[in-house]
């Protein structure tokens, strides 16, 4: 009968232990998952901080390239910047204290995941920092201060054709300062040669008006820029000579020696034979001086002075020949610009002012070799016109 009761007593206790161990299996497994669903919010919640420092990031930046000379709105783009850093080190901290109680596949799950994100968020900036379309290409110059400016150059670059001659592009944001170009070299100038004559006659102004009279020299500058007439820039030239065409020739190419222009020439009168020689400039040279004629209208800094630059803007503003740069520019905005045409020349260098941002621009175009000279003026036209809304718009 004891040993009936003992065994008895030993079946209960068993019976007991193992109704304990089925109830803490249960209990465990109840708090294994509620462990990996507060593990699987978290892991949501730090996605979301981290996309949305992200987005903020990205608006700072489109703040700072449409108000570039505003310190509030760059220490806004800092400090955006510093907490997308903190945000992004919050989540690496974070996910990996959270999965450490986890698996290491659901580790691996969230870390592929972030930087998923973080790469869409990335694109997304580069993508809506500016109106064009990305691209990737080269310039021959940039200044390296202005991020903004090598992304548009290089979206530029996608757009110039490929099958229609060779191109050369200048671009300087004014309000920064800055400036960058896309194959910059020496081309044919064709009319814009007419820049430097203006430029030459208004360094010797007051003696050449002496000799020829204020009136011939107004009018003769007038038609030369403004319809670019030819006949009127010969006869410019050789007052600069003192009635000789070569001596006159010989004065344009000093003045841009004096100032800098070290890839402009002058080798022949307009309409004249090129066997003997040619006139050459490049975007650079043409984007300097409408860039030192801006600056000097403003009152701003400059790295050179050029005489009578109130004048000239004044001449270029009344340009008449509007089909290149100025003609997709929207209602109210202003070109002051000169334009160049030969059988296979394409060129406009002009000054955009009276922006709706307030970023004004200096932009030049040239092209040579070009088998369609329509298309190429189109070319012009639109590329204008996204530099312009990249910056404005």
């Amino acid at each position: 009968m004891k040993k009936n009761t003992f065994l008895y007593i030993v079946i209960a206790v068993l019976v007991t232990a193992l109704a304990g161990l089925g109830a803490l299996n249960v209990r465990t497994l109840d708090k294994l998952a509620s462990l990996q669903s507060k593990v699987n919010e978290l892991q949501k919640n730090v996605q979301e901080v981290s996309d949305s420092a992200a987005e903020l990031s990205s608006k700072a930046d489109q703040l700072d390239a449409l108000y570039p000379d505003d310190p509030t709105v760059a220490s806004a783009a800092a400090n955006a910047q510093t907490d997308s850093q903190a945000s992004s080190d919050a989540s690496d901290s974070d996910t990996q204290n959270s999965t450490d109680s986890a698996s290491q596949d659901s580790t691996d799950s969230v870390s592929q995941d972030s930087a998923s994100a973080d790469s869409k968020d990335s694109s997304s900036a580069t993508q809506e920092e500016g109106t064009l379309s990305p691209s990737s290409g080269s310039s021959t110059f940039t200044d390296n201060s202005d991020s903004s400016m090598d992304n548009v150059l290089n979206q530029v670059q996608a757009l110039l054709p490929t099958d229609n001659g060779t191109w050369s592009v200048y671009v300087c944001n004014l309000a920064k300062n800055t400036e960058g170009a896309i194959n910059d070299q020496q081309m044919q100038a064709a009319s814009l040669i007419k820049l430097y004559i203006m430029g030459a006659v208004y360094e010797d102004y007051d003696k050449l008006s002496a000799s020829y009279g204020k009136d011939s020299l107004d009018n003769n500058l007038n038609s030369m820029i403004t319809v670019s007439d030819n006949d009127a820039a010969n006869t410019l030239v050789n007052y600069l000579g003192s009635g000789d065409d070569a001596a006159g020739m010989a004065r344009v190419n000093k003045f841009c020696q004096d100032h800098g222009y070290t890839s402009t020439s002058m080798g022949r009168l307009l309409l004249a034979d090129n066997s003997n020689g040619d006139n050459y400039t490049s975007v650079k040279d043409c984007g300097k001086f409408l860039k030192t004629i801006y600056q000097q209208d403003k009152g701003t800094s400059t790295e050179d002075t050029l005489a009578g630059a109130e004048y000239m803007y004044h001449l270029l503003k009344m340009q008449t020949r509007q089909n290149k740069i100025p003609a997709q520019m929207p209602d109210g905005v202003k070109v002051a610009n000169k334009t160049g045409e030969l059988d296979t020349v394409e060129n406009d260098a002009g000054i955009i002012y009276d922006t709706a941002k307030g970023i004004d621009l200096v932009i030049c175009f040239m092209s040579q070799d070009v088998k369609d000279t329509s298309a190429a003026q189109s070319t012009i036209a639109e590329d204008s016109r996204a530099i312009y809304g990249y910056y404005n718009e």
